[in-house]
């Protein structure tokens, strides 16, 4: 357990992982965090490597905060002690619960991708910005089973603070890799995936089939997919909705065709 109360913000520690807010620090550490009990408790149950837990004072007399610290000693993290006023202020969200967890970004080569979702469907997200939605489309794609996700034209950022809550243990066990246009659509040829892309104009999901291995294709939240990639879809989808209801949130829409893929393939 740590000794030393560290209360100065100007601490190296602290300084790194104020860095880890922004993505310029997180690319350029290679480093991410964690937030809250049940986030924590995922990330340390994983393959990921573990630099370091802060925890605010006095929260090490709690049960089961106490226990996640020991687990992080055992994987090697480093312990420290703040002020909880210096955490709370380093805390991204409301709801850290006394615990920050710094974690080593998962290596993910197109090689181990391909190997990762070989024979099953995977998800591209064209441009989507909204942190909570990617996050919880990397959730749902990791509930249904999917081998993986690409992200393309500048989607937010899967290691923000904002995408890991949101994504909830997803990030620490799904492939998944943000590659230009061209290399992701190689990936996918070499996947053998159908390219299905969900549009307003497209065609009643529940009338359409596919193959075993879908490529979902899910456009950015207020324009759509990009020319680039709903030229190449083989087909395009639409969830049919009651009268005068403009669209679904793209996460909403991503679990409902997610889950219809295991149903709708053809045999």
């Amino acid at each position: 357990m740590a000794e030393l109360i560290i209360s100065s913000k100007d601490n190296r520690n602290v300084k790194l992982v104020r860095s880890l807010a922004d993505k310029k620090g997180r690319r350029a550490s290679g480093l991410f965090l964690a937030e809250g009990v049940a986030n924590i408790r995922e990330a340390l149950a994983s393959d990921l490597q573990a630099e370091m837990l802060l925890y605010a004072d006095g929260c090490q007399s709690r049960p089961a905060l106490a226990d996640l610290l020991e687990q992080a000693e055992a994987k090697g993290a480093k312990l420290l002690a703040l002020q909880p006023n210096l955490l709370a202020g380093l805390a991204q969200t409301e709801e850290s619960q006394g615990l920050l967890l710094v974690l080593r970004q998962p290596a993910c080569s197109t090689k181990a991708f391909a190997a990762a979702a070989a024979g099953r469907s995977v998800a591209v997200l064209d441009g989507l910005q909204d942190p909570g939605n990617v996050g919880t489309i990397l959730r749902t794609a990791w509930a249904a089973g999917l081998g993986g996700v690409l992200l393309v034209n500048e989607c937010a950022d899967i290691f923000s603070p904002k995408v890991v809550r949101a994504a909830m243990g997803a990030v620490y066990h799904l492939p998944a890799l943000a590659l230009s246009n061209d290399e992701a659509w190689a990936l996918l040829q070499q996947l053998n995936c159908q390219l299905v892309c969900a549009d307003a104009a497209g065609r009643d999901f529940r009338l359409c089939q596919w193959d075993a291995s879908v490529a979902w294709l899910l456009g950015r939240e207020a324009t759509g997919p990009s020319a680039f990639w709903r030229g190449r879809a083989e087909q395009l989808v639409a969830i049919p909705m009651q009268a005068g209801v403009d669209s679904l949130n793209v996460a909403v829409a991503a679990g409902i065709l997610f889950f219809s893929s295991k149903n709708n393939a053809t045999k």
